[in-house]
């Protein structure tokens, strides 16, 4: 892991080396490869030759734009293609469960900082009471923000060409303001079903840990970097 992400941030730290006109084109051929089903190690190491054509192009003096067409996309889809890309079902559960893992860490931290005035105060007897409401919600934020990445990264191409259409701005409103009333209904209905009760500590422990385990692995990365 510690060397996919040396090649990534190595990657972004390169990127921003290339003029504007490129980095844009690098920029939207990199959120459609985020999004497709080429491996972590796969889309790095893709990125990584795509700077250095890009490079070797601008010290030529030559466009990307006119080495590889205007379709950037269809350029994207070949590279996709050649790699042929399967990720097993392995895989795929393990991406998607430490999305979900890292997401209930950062929820438990918002909810500490909710509590660090009691807990200041000397009661390390608190119960932390996770409730239907709390867990629909957390589901609600994590669909919504993975299917706006997707989203975004699909129609990256299109997306800095041309503005977002009305049909998509009413479904993007209707869906945000859904969000919204679901969360004011929610509590009323369903706080009162608790399926996980355990003591304050345990939160304290989990913010803790995950926390020094995000701080060692960037010391290490730039270390290695």
């Amino acid at each position: 892991m510690l060397s996919l992400e040396s090649l990534r941030n190595e990657n972004n730290r390169f990127s921003e080396k290339l003029n504007k006109e490129n980095r844009d084109i690098y920029t939207d051929i990199v959120c459609y490869l985020r999004v497709s089903y080429l491996t972590d190690v796969q889309q790095e190491e893709i990125i990584s030759d795509i700077l250095s054509m890009f490079f070797d192009w601008e010290k030529q003096g030559k466009k990307v734009k006119d080495m590889i067409g205007e379709d950037y996309k269809k350029f994207a889809d070949d590279i996709i293609n050649a790699v042929n890309p399967h990720k097993s079902i392995l895989e795929k559960s393990k991406e998607y469960l430490f999305i979900i893992l890292e997401a209930f860490c950062y929820m438990f931290t918002i909810d500490f900082l909710f509590l660090l005035p009691k807990i200041i105060k000397g009661n390390l007897h608190l119960m932390y009471d996770y409730s239907l409401d709390m867990a629909l919600r957390s589901l609600l934020i994590l669909i919504v923000a993975v299917s706006v990445i997707n989203y975004i990264g699909r129609n990256s191409f299109s997306l800095r060409k041309k503005a977002i259409s009305k049909p998509t701005r009413f479904l993007i409103g209707c869906c945000v303001g859904g969000f919204f009333i679901i969360s004011a209904f929610l509590p009323k209905a369903l706080s009162h079903i608790i399926f996980l009760s355990i003591n304050i500590r345990y939160v304290i422990a989990i913010t803790v840990v995950f926390w020094i385990y995000k701080a060692i692995r960037r010391i290490l990365l730039n270390y290695c970097t």
